[in-house]
């Protein structure tokens, strides 16, 4: 298992946790506030921006990168 947690300018908190067979979730936090997670649980994909939960189409990594880094921006743009 991988995990990785960064203070981001501002205060917010990146944390990345990756596992064997497509086990994932990538989380940006404000306090205890949750801005952005996707999760990810062998077939199983799902995001959650702002509140607003949702099914993610998982398509690639790079996909999930781009889609889970615009969303992070955003959010924290939006405080």
């Amino acid at each position: 298992m991988f995990e990785e947690r960064a203070v981001l300018p501002g205060g917010a908190v990146l944390e990345l946790q990756l596992s064997n067979g497509m086990q994932y979730r990538l989380t940006v936090r404000k306090g205890r506030k949750i801005l952005v997670e996707y999760k990810g649980n062998g077939g199983r994909h799902s995001s959650a921006v702002r509140g607003r939960a949702a099914a993610y189409e998982f398509k690639s990594v790079e996909k999930l990168r781009y889609d889970f880094e615009r969303d992070a921006e955003d959010a924290l743009r939006q405080g």
